[in-house]
């Protein structure tokens, strides 16, 4: 077991280790479901359900079991019950597929008794009568094979549609999965992912990862001033705008609440911080309309602080993102709408 996998596995087990007592302190009834959304919260507390779930815990009242089964229905749901669909559609097609090979085999076998047979007769001294009906066992065999290879064939490229048809249906979820609802850009599970893999190879490019996180300056007091859905819709128009302001190779993914982070692959020093500035700037000079019927035609301002870093090798990357966590308090221990890069 390696190094990383002995951290997911340990973390695994911390989660498992802490959840039930949690749910049995806030009188949680222990089901399956409300399980599920426990462990999601506890895995990535960061996350939009993560967020809920602060919320819930953090006021006065108790958490309902109404309120975790509307939490399961948003987030887990659906994701669980488009993975059961892909492995019972699986299940149903890979048994399917024996069976037709099972028959193929039987039928087949019986074509290979048939041919030896009809061998074994010719070895001795057939008459011409022995011989035609020889022939005709022979023609009527080998039709019969033919016919059932072509309905073989039919099958099994029937199946082999329908196997594309799951596997991109599947393909679909996996993608879902890693993807954050609101803004459509990737979410944290993604990105850490990506930045593990990333790191591994880090030295292999000519010029180490960079790392950019980016929050939104102030983004409570739009909140509490204009309420969550203006909110949602700043958090979404921030999010298109950083995409836009990086290339189509590197990641952009929303690291929970109002922060983004950007990791930028095999990118010269200059060429990051031009980056940074134009991701700060195209924010800053974005005029963001409110969505029609929450506002009377009101503009929001906005503005971003970033922090940076680069890659420095053998770390691991918990600790790049923490140089750039630390770097991005200083932009706003500054005064907010600047970038500042590690020392």
């Amino acid at each position: 077991m390696n190094e990383k996998t002995t951290i997911n596995y340990e973390h695994t087990v911390d989660i498992v280790r802490n959840a039930i007592p949690r749910m049995s302190e806030l009188k949680i009834p222990i089901t399956p479901s409300n399980y599920a959304v426990w462990y999601e919260y506890l895995s990535e507390p960061e996350q939009a359900l993560g967020q809920e779930m602060n919320a819930l815990l953090n006021r006065k009242q108790a958490i309902t079991n109404t309120e975790i089964n509307a939490l399961y229905e948003c987030y887990l749901e659906e994701r669980n019950e488009k993975l059961r669909l892909a492995k019972t559609a699986l299940s149903q097609m890979v048994s399917t597929l024996v069976n037709h090979i099972r028959y193929a085999d039987g039928h087949y076998s019986g074509f290979s008794t048939e041919l030896n047979d009809i061998a074994i007769n010719l070895a001795g001294e057939p008459s011409a009568e022995d011989l035609n009906s020889l022939m005709n066992r022979a023609v009527h065999a080998t039709n019969v094979a033919l016919e059932q290879g072509v309905e073989l064939k039919q099958k099994l490229s029937s199946m082999a549609t329908e196997m594309d048809n799951v596997r991109g249906k599947l393909a679909r979820s996996q993608q879902e999965a890693r993807t954050d609802v609101l803004t459509g850009l990737y979410n944290r599970m993604a990105f850490q992912e990506e930045l593990a893999v990333l790191t591994q190879f880090a030295m292999q490019d000519s010029y180490v990862p960079c790392l950019l996180l980016i929050d939104i300056d102030f983004f409570k007091r739009i909140n509490d001033d204009y309420g969550h859905l203006v909110g949602d819709h700043v958090l979404k128009s921030v999010a298109h705008e950083i995409k836009d302001c990086v290339r189509g190779r590197d990641m952009v993914a929303r690291y929970g609440g109002e922060e983004f982070v950007v990791l930028l692959r095999d990118t010269p020093r200059s060429g990051c911080q031009a980056v940074a500035e134009h991701v700060r700037a195209s924010i800053e000079s974005k005029v963001i309309k409110a969505p029609e019927g929450l506002l009377s035609d009101e503009s929001i301002a906005v503005t971003v602080s970033l922090g940076g870093s680069w890659f420095r090798d053998q770390e691991k990357p918990e600790t790049f993102v923490e140089r750039a966590d630390r770097s991005l308090y200083l932009s706003k221990e500054f005064g907010r709408n600047q970038v500042t890069w590690e020392s």
